[in-house]
């Protein structure tokens, strides 16, 4: 699993490829940690080059959504394809967008 982040005016987006599942979920959770800062409320997953997500990858996102919920900010998901999609649609509680364009739009004013 590997992770780069950007900033796109007031949106961090984080690029996660490879495979978010138990090998993986802690070092995830680490990173995304130190890419968000105090002042982050919107941030948006890009899940293009992830092949894999597990319950454990899962557990990562929703901890990440409710960390970022209880400072008033909002969590985004974009990109995600294959198994990785059908994962996050079965589990629902995230939208997913089919672009960084899309998503961005989505956060609150």
């Amino acid at each position: 699993m590997n992770m780069e982040a950007r900033r796109v005016q007031d949106v961090l987006i984080i690029n996660i490829s490879g495979r978010l599942d138990t090998l993986s979920a802690r070092d995830a959770q680490d990173g995304i940690l130190n890419f968000v800062r105090d002042e982050d409320r919107r941030v948006l997953l890009n899940l293009e080059k992830l092949v894999l997500l597990s319950s454990a990858g899962l557990r990562v996102i929703v901890q990440t959504a409710k960390s970022l919920n209880e400072k008033r900010g909002e969590l985004k998901i974009c990109r995600a394809t294959g198994v990785v999609r059908t994962a996050l649609d079965l589990f629902g509680l995230i939208e997913t967008y089919d672009s960084e364009y899309d998503a961005c739009s989505a956060f609150r004013a």
